[in-house]
């Protein structure tokens, strides 16, 4: 019982931190605003290069390496979407989704190969 109630006290404590993009040297460095500014590794899923925009928001966590930025905090989408298709959006506006049918869309427009 005491062991449980315990358990249930502590706090939980992730460890991670938000940001802001104060700006990006390269694609491995991104200087964030978290509590100060400072270098931080871009951490990315294989085969994907990005580099955040200026003022985005980022989830940050700190490693026995130092910083890292686990990725951008997402505004509210709107448009359609269904689970298990991907958009991919550059911070110009350009956008291409893998969509669940096969199908592939760039702009919004379906992309038509061959005959």
């Amino acid at each position: 019982m005491w062991l449980s109630k315990k358990i249930g006290e502590k706090e939980y404590n992730s460890g991670a931190v938000t940001g802001m993009v104060g700006g990006s040297e390269d694609v491995r460095l991104s200087t964030v605003s978290v509590d100060g500014s400072g270098a931080c590794t871009m951490v990315s899923l294989p085969g994907i290069i990005t580099v955040p925009s200026k003022n985005d928001q980022v989830v940050v966590l700190n490693t026995t390496d130092g910083p890292v930025c686990l990725g951008v905090r997402l505004p509210f989408y709107d448009g359609d979407i269904q689970p298990g298709e991907i958009i991919l959006r550059s911070g110009g506006g350009a956008e291409i989704k893998l969509a669940n049918d096969g199908k592939v869309y760039i702009n919004g427009e379906e992309a038509v190969y061959g005959s």
